[in-house]
């Protein structure tokens, strides 16, 4: 008997945990990259912390 994480299904077990993790955590900062900009300009100009102009700004150097 060599040890208990030399099981196969031990390895396997193991190995399907840590890549569906990594996959959540990867996939998680993906979503917030992508919207966050726009969105935390989009609430300063709401809350009244940018003005129209600043705004408009922001928003042609992103291309939008």
């Amino acid at each position: 008997m060599l040890g208990y994480f030399t099981e196969p299904y031990v390895r396997i077990t193991l190995t399907i945990i840590v890549l569906v993790v990594i996959f959540v955590i990867l996939s998680r900062n993906k979503k917030r990259k992508a919207t966050d900009s726009l969105d935390m300009m989009k609430r300063r100009y709401e809350d009244g912390e940018l003005t129209k102009q600043e705004y408009e700004e922001a928003l042609r150097r992103r291309g939008k």
